[in-house]
């Protein structure tokens, strides 16, 4: 029977906050890639877009991969120790898809007046949730 701590459940929230983030992120790509699609010109920049959903996708397969292989029979301390760096490794790939979207927006005006026409969201920041 695993024991439900405060910890564990912080643990938690922190990552189904970066799971929704990531997933947000995954939808704006794929709508980017749609969009960018439409416009024969921009077929580089969908290109671009389409390699780092897959960088998302992939990265996002391994560490589900890498958390699945851990021993099962783990002291709750070392669960929880592993939980939260799952947790920051979701939130450092969260940190690199933004920073190549934003680098992408920058050099292409077309992507950048797309992203900015989007219905802007609140994107809470996991880091308030992480020690």
């Amino acid at each position: 029977m695993k024991t439900i701590s405060y910890d564990s459940l912080r643990a938690e929230h922190a990552w189904m906050i970066v799971s929704d983030q990531l997933q947000q992120r995954n939808n704006l790509l794929a709508k980017g890639i749609a969009h960018m699609e439409r416009n024969p010109a921009q077929l580089p920049m969908a290109s671009r877009l389409i390699m780092l959903r897959y960088h998302l996708k992939m990265s996002l397969r391994q560490l589900s991969q890498e958390t699945r292989q851990q021993p099962q029979s783990a002291q709750n301390a070392q669960q929880l120790r592993q939980q939260w760096v799952h947790v920051h490794q979701l939130f450092f790939l969260l940190r690199q898809v933004d920073a190549e979207l934003g680098r992408a927006a920058n050099e292409n005006d077309a992507l950048q007046s797309w992203v900015s026409s989007k219905e802007k969201r609140v994107y809470r920041s996991a880091l308030i949730h992480l020690n």
